[in-house]
């Protein structure tokens, strides 16, 4: 096909391909601005979301407990089939480091009770190692 209606018929793909491409470009500019303005949240937030959604276990503030509430990544509070845990969420490796050192120092046979996974140390309530189980359940609230 040639003459006019084949120029019309190409005019009319172009004008289309560039109507995709700027909604395109207006998708992923909007999706930028979105993620700059709405912060995404914490690993502890997520964390205790997740052990209050999913595992349906109470949350709370560490109280007064000196090392956890140290953890630049904060801390929480729970009890997995009746053990007590308290979760120090460090910033970064060399963070968790000084946090897992300061709880061995304090003795009262913290090596049983004291459960580093990463960034994340579990301190147990009970004076013996945490079942898979109770363990299980905490990891599976981990978000890096």
């Amino acid at each position: 096909m040639t003459g006019p209606q084949a120029t019309d018929e190409w005019r009319a793909l172009r004008i289309g391909f560039a109507v995709v491409a700027a909604l395109l470009v207006a998708e992923v500019a909007g999706w930028l601005v979105y993620r700059s303005v709405h912060d995404a949240p914490t690993p502890l937030e997520l964390t205790e979301r997740c052990l209050r959604r999913e595992k349906l276990l109470r949350t709370g503030p560490v109280g007064e407990h000196p090392i956890a509430r140290g953890a630049g990544g904060g801390a929480l509070a729970t009890r997995v089939e009746d053990n007590g845990v308290v979760v120090s969420i460090a910033e970064s490796e060399r963070e968790a480091d000084e946090l897992a050192e300061l709880y061995l120092r304090t003795g009262r046979k913290i090596e049983l009770r004291l459960d580093r996974r990463g960034r994340v140390l579990y301190e147990w309530e009970l004076l013996r190692r945490p079942s898979p189980t109770e363990r299980q359940t905490m990891y599976d609230c981990w978000y890096e």
